[in-house]
């Protein structure tokens, strides 16, 4: 199935994000993903923190994945991908891409969030404005 990103956004792997070979610590992708995600949440109006200070609902990872197709080295300026693979009732899977200018895949993975009702701790249906968020085309500024 072709990628093609519902969000995009530049990253760049930090000093702090290297281990002792030099590139970017494996648990870092997460990091990458996670900042993709949450600066499109922000771009269709749905700032995280927002979200979080209203406690009408949370979206908890209750599955995370990632493959490593080539390294990130310090210094290097990528983009964060994402699409959305699979929307539910109260569950959403969003496939993630770390790439290069040239358009290689660094790494790429998955992550499963599940709608809570953060009152009863049960799953609860997506709202409306997630379900909208999820939806749309949107890329940050280039490179």
């Amino acid at each position: 199935m072709e990628f093609r990103p519902l969000f995009s956004t530049p990253c760049t792997v930090r000093f702090q994000d290297i281990d002792a070979a030099g590139i970017a610590f494996y648990g870092r992708v997460f990091d990458y993903f996670h900042d993709a995600y949450v600066a499109h949440l922000a771009s269709r109006g749905l700032p995280l923190h927002r979200i979080l200070e209203e406690r009408a609902w949370i979206m908890p990872l209750v599955h995370a994945e990632a493959d490593y197709k080539q390294p990130l080295r310090f210094g290097g300026v990528y983009r964060a991908e994402l699409r959305v693979e699979t929307i539910g009732r109260s569950s959403y899977t969003l496939h993630h891409r770390i790439v290069s200018e040239g358009g290689n895949v660094h790494a790429e993975g998955k992550t499963v969030h599940v709608c809570i009702d953060p009152s009863s701790g049960r799953p609860r249906e997506l709202p409306g404005e997630l379900r909208a968020a999820l939806g749309e085309e949107t890329v940050a500024p280039a490179m």
